[in-house]
């Protein structure tokens, strides 16, 4: 039998529950961090974690420096 040309990928192990919330809450505190900073601190914290967890929940591969300085940039 010949074996087969195209190696199959490994199936990574499933994120637990725990490890989800970890991650949400370092990617929405690196994004409310980059309007804290680009905003010298006058901004509405509530509306910036909204739209941080709504960014996440979209994408949460994404860099959210990239995001959130993207959005600042819009917004103002």
């Amino acid at each position: 039998m010949v074996p087969d040309p195209i190696p199959h990928p490994e199936s990574s192990p499933e994120l637990s529950g725990e490890k989800i919330h970890e991650a949400h809450d370092a990617w929405c505190r690196a994004y409310v961090h980059v309007w804290a900073d680009l905003s010298k601190g006058n901004y509405d914290k509530d509306a910036v974690q909204k739209m941080a967890d709504e960014h996440w929940q979209r994408s949460p591969k994404s860099s959210p420096v990239m995001v959130a300085t993207m959005d600042y940039t819009k917004r103002k």
